[in-house]
């Protein structure tokens, strides 16, 4: 039987591999932002708080959120966009985007701190029922012409919203 290491180095080796890949993630989005559009993305093209403000969510920061997602979610998931599944490479214009993850971030802001299975139970719970919603073929995504996956540069157009009646 081995001894564990002690605890500070195996934070020291965990921070160390989460930079890698906070290096990796970034230099290859920055390779597919020059395929995809021929040029990189840059910060102004960023969402900003003042230019966002969705109903339920009037204090929401949309460019933390926009920093969490790119962060916690779409660095560390990979998955084909064959078939049925649509993703937004500019989400944060798609409210239930928004508002999923938020809800997500929320979940992780309890969780992630928490030892043990927490990590688990947050992807189990609740990143993956969010990444099934919203790649879904019926998803927020579903007629959106930014697809990636057709990498089409044409206006982009949100699913529109819900009908809903007054209650008058």
């Amino acid at each position: 039987m081995t001894t564990p290491e002690p605890p500070d180095r195996l934070v020291a080796e965990l921070y160390a591999r989460v930079q890698a890949l906070e290096a990796w993630r970034t230099h290859q989005s920055d390779l597919l932002d020059e395929l995809i559009n021929g040029v990189p993305q840059s910060d102004d093209e960023r969402p900003d708080q003042a230019a966002h403000s969705d109903g339920g969510l009037d204090d929401l920061d949309v460019g933390a959120l926009v920093d969490w997602v790119d962060r916690t979610v779409t660095s560390m998931i990979a998955r084909p966009l064959r078939g049925e599944l649509t993703w937004c490479p500019i989400w944060w214009e798609h409210p239930e985007a928004v508002f999923r993850f938020e809800a997500l971030r929320s979940a992780w802001g309890e969780l992630a701190p928490e030892p043990g299975a927490a990590m688990s139970i947050w992807i189990r719970d609740h990143l993956d029922p969010c990444l099934r919603e919203l790649l879904s073929p019926i998803g927020p995504f579903a007629d959106c012409a930014h697809n990636e996956r057709y990498r089409s540069i044409t206006a982009h157009t949100p699913v529109p919203m819900l009908p809903v009646r007054s209650r008058e």
